[in-house]
């Protein structure tokens, strides 16, 4: 569940980039330099920064992976240990009860990540980086 989650974050996560920015701008975000430079200095920041796209195509592959892991981890964390206090002789039934209400918690916190982690995973791949260029006043 966690996984189909993050997939189908991932795959509204390509198609909004791709209908923002285009295809072209999708990879020229990723693998040309930003800024102005001239020289030898421009031709190592292309050599830099395709080296560090290639680093971000990773990145973007390893997003669902991470963000299903993440609440797999927890969801699995909190369920062995309600299992493991149900062992408590007589009492585990007791035992239990603060800490649904913390599993609970939890769950509505790891709501929150994961809904600010894939807005921030948007909020990064639409920006525009326009350049604008900046005049003198007279």
């Amino acid at each position: 569940m966690t996984l189909a989650m993050a997939l189908v974050f991932f795959g509204c996560w390509i198609v909004w980039g791709l209908q923002e920015i285009g295809p072209i701008g999708f990879l020229k975000g990723l693998f040309l330099p930003k800024g102005e430079r001239g020289g030898a200095l421009k031709i190592l920041m292309i050599v830099v920064f395709f080296a560090a796209g290639c680093l971000e195509i990773v990145s973007i592959l390893y997003r669902p992976v991470s963000l299903s892991f993440r609440l797999y981890g927890n969801i699995f964390a909190g369920e062995t240990m309600l299992e493991t206090m149900a062992r408590v002789p007589h009492i585990g039934w007791l035992v239990q009860i603060p800490f649904y209400l913390l599993e609970l918690l939890v769950g509505l916190v790891q709501a929150l990540v994961f809904m600010l982690l894939t807005a921030v995973f948007t909020l990064l791949i639409c920006q525009h980086h326009e350049q604008a260029h900046a005049t003198v006043p007279d």
